[in-house]
């Protein structure tokens, strides 16, 4: 299957589109401000709602200019909210959230109809609740998608989340997508992911041999988003870690990025003599850079093999701030050529120990077309990766 990627920015818009319109829908409902937070496309990928804690909502079936099925949920906390706000008492969850659920998903489908010029048919919503696949489960939810199309709408005050996800058919996907000039095979997207999956398992490796902290890779997306939206996919909390820029094949961008407390925990582990580390300067500063040096190198491991290609990468750039104003110094500088972006990112935890540790890649647009060109998915070249300068 191939995509064209101005299409696929255009049918991003629309998403965004239908997004403003069912938060504007929530708001008139409960008269709760909202707002989206991040609207984005995964490759084949359910895994944020997989993984995701128990949730409440509903699931709906469409078809007309585009088919598929499509699941809203809350957290519990949230359907408290609205309870409260609409219908306060016992007994009356299911049809609340009901309500909820088929009020807003119209307002996520009519933004998709107005583009398409379409008349898009909707289900009746189906009350569902569970953790992570149980949920998929229960709405019904095939895997084998080419892409997810996920929104988040956010209050202003109140503990309400919602989260969207649009899992259209692949056959309608596909002649949507299919149109334009130059358009990439998802097949050879799905083969960097799982070289994406590949590094970040190696990059942990390097992790649990560095620090003797076992890690192991929790979850590896490919979401495709405005660039402008870069900083949203990263949690509004500290992070230590690097940043550092990837030359040709494949130029762009990584980020290592660590909560704090991780962070103090690697630099504790890698600086001897040291039980605990207070601030991130000296010896600390520079383990961070060190790690992140060897992490970087780990991840790219695998696109390097696979394009068979060196994959030069510039000395780390200290980082410790909060995760979006990270992502703003690399989306200032990458939007100037571009208005969208792949990103790949892989998450690190630990079982026995509180561990996150984040790794995201933003390879340059015309840098991944020309790689996905020259692509042999079946190639297992030797790889090198070496230092470079910005």
């Amino acid at each position: 299957m191939n995509v064209d990627i101005e299409s696929l920015g255009t049918f991003n818009r629309t998403a965004r589109a239908g997004a403003e319109r069912a938060a504007e829908n929530l708001t008139g409902m409960t008269g709760i401000e909202t707002a989206v937070d991040v609207t984005e496309v995964t490759l084949a990928s359910a895994a944020d709602v997989s993984r995701d804690a128990r949730r409440v909502g509903v699931a709906i079936d469409f078809e007309g200019g585009i088919d598929g099925t499509s699941l809203l949920t809350f957290s519990p906390e949230g359907v408290e909210v609205l309870l409260d706000t609409l219908l306060p008492g016992e007994g009356v969850e299911e049809s609340a959230v009901a309500e909820v659920g088929n009020i807003v998903t119209s307002g996520f489908v009519e933004g998709w109809a107005d583009h398409l010029d379409a008349t898009i048919d909707i289900s009746p919503p189906e009350y569902v609740e569970g953790a992570g696949e149980q949920l998929l489960d229960a709405a019904g939810v095939e895997r084998d998608r080419a892409f997810v199309f996920r929104s988040q709408v956010g209050a202003v005050g109140e503990e309400l989340d919602v989260n969207f996800h649009m899992f259209p058919d692949s056959d309608s996907m596909e002649e949507m997508l299919a149109d334009g000039d130059d358009p990439v095979s998802v097949e050879k997207l799905a083969t960097l992911r799982e070289m994406a999956t590949t590094g970040a398992e190696t990059a942990s490796e390097s992790v649990s041999a560095m620090t003797g902290i076992a890690t192991c890779v929790d979850i590896t997306n490919l979401n495709f988003v405005p660039v402008e939206d870069v900083p949203a996919e990263l949690d509004d909390r500290p992070y230590v870690g690097v940043v550092l820029k990837t030359d040709e094949p494949l130029g762009g961008y990584v980020l290592v990025l660590f909560d704090e407390a991780s962070a103090r925990e690697v630099a504790a582990a890698l600086v001897p003599g040291t039980e605990e580390v207070s601030a991130f300067e000296g010896q600390a500063r520079s383990a961070m850079e060190e790690i992140g040096n060897v992490m970087t190198s780990s991840f790219i491991d695998g696109w390097a093999n696979v394009l068979n290609a060196t994959i030069d990468i510039s000395p780390p750039q200290f980082v410790h701030d909060v995760g979006p104003a990270v992502a703003e110094s690399v989306v200032a500088r990458l939007g100037r050529k571009q208005a969208f972006a792949f990103l790949f990112d892989a998450t690190l935890r630990a079982d026995d120990a509180e561990f996150d540790c984040g790794i995201y890649a933003l390879p340059d647009e015309n840098d991944l077309r020309t790689a996905l060109d020259d692509l042999d998915p079946d190639a297992t070249a030797e790889r090198t990766t070496k230092a470079g300068s910005l």
